[in-house]
């Protein structure tokens, strides 16, 4: 059950790590978010999100940001081993679910591989 938390060690904290991501990333969009993966080098997968006012109210803008967060911590195979990812919401609109959330993200270009190598381990390939 321990693989299953989303500690301080897993998260974007400080600005300049914010930027980092943001410049030198690669970036993956779609109709509601917009990723940027940056190597980071040490070993495990860091989660930065960024929610701008115009995305809605409070409510639905934590309601979103407690959703990626929750897709992040169940699905950290999914996420390329060793980066920053930054997750910025462009749109609250098709992401009222967990489902929902995780479509979008899967559709993100470095995410579509690290989905079919995990595919494959279910499969015992």
């Amino acid at each position: 059950m321990k693989e299953h938390t989303f500690s301080k060690a897993e998260r974007l904290l400080k600005p300049d790590e914010f930027t980092r991501a943001r410049k030198s990333g690669k970036r993956y969009s779609t109709k509601s978010l917009q990723a940027h993966v940056f190597y980071n080098g040490l070993g495990t997968r860091r989660l930065g999100l960024s929610v701008s006012a115009r995305v809605g109210n409070a409510v639905v803008r934590n309601r979103v940001k407690r959703l990626i967060r929750e897709f992040f911590r169940l699905n950290k195979g999914f996420f390329p081993e060793s980066s920053d990812i930054l997750v910025t919401v462009r749109s609250a609109e098709g992401l009222k679910r967990l489902s929902d959330v995780e479509a979008e993200l899967k559709s993100l270009g470095p995410f579509k591989d690290a989905q079919k190598v995990m595919e494959a381990k279910e499969c015992g390939r």
